[in-house]
């Protein structure tokens, strides 16, 4: 079934190379691993995501460089990357948030102008397209995530998908303890056991069955939201798109102008509907406040877009009479700020 679910991943996405790994996670780790990274190496990467992208930088012997996101889309500012770049930078590392897809093109021209390596965190982006192009086709590696409450999910899982032959087999190899594939119990490398099980790659490939549905079901879900939170539009703020990309909407998140998240919360949570925040930036954390951090202001747009945002429920299961109640609520409590 490993076999299987990577096939049938490579030939719906149109990836050459899939490796199915025991989670996104691991995937990153792999990923970077791969790269041969020594400590004074820097990979710069969005200052606002979750920690799982940072960690495994630093996991791979590394340092994070943390770069501010843009204020309309919260994806790393393109602006920004190149302030961030100096003698040490290997490489970029890119989070598609919450399904919207990167400045695909400019960061593409920095890593081409100055040698760098990248990668895609396409974790919360499987179905997502810049320019009519999946998510995953643009980096060297890219690595999505089957975790419970992804858009598809194998329980806990992830897929790493390379450009390049010497990549795919470096990776496969450390994936399952650095283990020779042609002369068993040898091993070329201190390797992991990243590894997906047979049970996880089945539920993945019944996923990959269903796929064109869930994506179509996640798009009516955010076009039911901005329709019935049309008329507070003065109130709340979505991530901005751009023409060039398709958002497979994997988590519905609102930004609040001027008013206390917390207050929404609990009102929305009284009347039976659980939200979340936003992540925290990371450099305002205990681990990471000794890496470098790129800002664009001085209160940073990850500061911001954090404490005013709230993730609204995105399951599949979600009725438009559910959304309709879900946006009457939210519209009461913000008639209040």
């Amino acid at each position: 079934y490993v076999s299987l679910f990577e096939k049938k991943f490579k030939k719906i996405f149109g990836f050459k190379n899939a490796l199915s790994v025991s989670s996104g996670t691991a995937g990153l780790i792999l990923a970077l691993k791969a790269m041969n990274l020594s400590k004074n190496d820097e990979i710069i990467v969005p200052n606002l995501t979750f920690a799982a992208s940072i960690n495994a930088i630093i996991h791979a012997g590394a340092k994070p460089v943390l770069v501010d996101i843009d204020y309309n889309d919260w994806n790393i500012s393109v602006d920004l990357i190149q302030n961030a770049i100096s003698k040490n930078t290997r490489g970029i590392l890119c989070v598609h948030l919450f399904g919207l897809p990167c400045r695909m093109k400019e960061i593409l021209k920095i890593t081409k102008k100055f040698k760098l390596f990248l990668i895609e965190d396409c974790a919360e982006s499987i179905g997502s397209k810049y320019k009519n192009k999946n998510t995953g086709v643009f980096g060297d590696i890219s690595v999505f995530s089957f975790y419970g409450n992804k858009t598809i999910t194998t329980g806990e899982g992830g897929m790493v998908i390379s450009k390049k032959k010497d990549l795919h087999k470096k990776i496969e190899i450390l994936r399952d303890h650095g283990m020779d594939k042609n002369r068993r119990y040898w091993h070329n490398y201190i390797g992991y056991n990243f590894r997906m099980t047979n049970m996880q790659a089945a539920i993945g490939l019944g996923q990959l069955e269903r796929f064109n549905e869930i994506l179509k079901k996640k798009i009516d879900i955010s076009n039911c939201y901005k329709k019935n939170l049309k008329l507070i539009n003065e109130k709340i703020f979505f991530q901005k798109e751009n023409f060039d990309v398709q958002n497979s909407y994997w988590l519905i998140t609102i930004g609040i102008k001027n008013g206390s998240i917390k207050k929404i919360m609990d009102y929305l949570y009284k009347n039976g509907i659980e939200t979340r925040p936003m992540f925290y930036p990371s450099n305002i954390m205990p681990p990471y406040r000794k890496f470098k951090f790129i800002k664009s202001n001085k209160i940073s747009n990850s500061e911001i877009i954090s404490r005013s945002s709230i993730c609204l429920p995105s399951s599949i299961d979600l009725t438009k009479k559910r959304i309709k109640f879900i946006c009457k609520k939210i519209i009461e409590t913000t008639k209040k700020i």
